[in-house]
């Protein structure tokens, strides 16, 4: 990958990388969003790729237009041998369904949860590090009120997450991983999203990002944007 013309941004100074699929605009530094400069997880070796941390902050945008506190965790995703990524890809795109689907039910959403709930926000990305199988970083937003944990891979949102993960991949619970953060984010106060963001931004970083080249997406988010839109 190569650099390009370098664009400024008020704090923010960004760089457009190549690869044999296209390219992308990458940050080293803050991330400015609205009036707020947000830390990044970057490195000299890797910096933050904005097409990816971008949306997902838009989407964490959203979430505060609809609700005054909000609850982020993080997980992690694994996938069974061998399988393909477009395979994988499915699989994510099914899990998350399928969680709207048990969240909003008034008989199957976990017991932790005691009222049905109608939105939420989430993202992932796809990345395979050197003799590594590929796997999946993700983060989900919910209403603090009604979350107050993602709980373990028994109970809680957690179990509902490792359950639905288990059924599509035919795999065992070790596939699913709770790295640990969890944070509160207040409307109108920016600074609660600083560690979100900085653990999100992990996400959007350079290195382990590649493209098939064959239409399958590397990263998706929730478009909760598209219907609170920020006018």
């Amino acid at each position: 990958m190569t650099g390009g013309v370098l664009l400024t941004n008020t704090t923010t100074v960004s760089s457009y990388a190549y690869h044999a699929h296209g390219r992308y605009e990458a940050i080293a530094d803050s991330f400015l969003y609205g009036d707020h400069a947000y830390p990044i997880n970057s490195t000299d070796k890797s910096r933050v790729r904005l097409d990816i941390l971008t949306p997902m902050m838009e989407e964490l945008d959203a979430m505060q237009r609809t609700y005054s506190r909000v609850f982020v965790a993080r997980f992690d995703l694994r996938l069974p041998s061998g399988t393909a990524v477009e395979t994988g890809n499915e699989w994510i795109r099914q899990l998350f369904k399928k969680l709207r689907e048990r969240l909003k039910s008034k008989h199957r959403r976990p017991e932790s949860i005691t009222s049905p709930i109608r939105e939420f926000a989430y993202g992932w990305v796809r990345e395979k590090e050197k003799a590594k199988q590929v796997h999946y970083h993700c983060w989900i937003a919910l209403p603090h009120r009604q979350v107050r944990s993602i709980g373990t891979a028994n109970c809680g949102l957690g179990g509902a997450i490792t359950e639905v993960w288990c059924d599509l991949t035919g795999g065992k619970p070790s596939l699913v991983e709770f790295p640990g953060g969890e944070y509160i984010i207040l409307r109108g106060e920016p600074e609660t999203l600083e560690e979100p963001v900085w653990r999100i931004s992990y996400l959007a970083k350079e290195r382990g990002k590649f493209s098939t080249g064959q239409g399958d997406r590397l990263f998706s988010t929730s478009k909760l944007r598209h219907k609170y839109p920020n006018t």
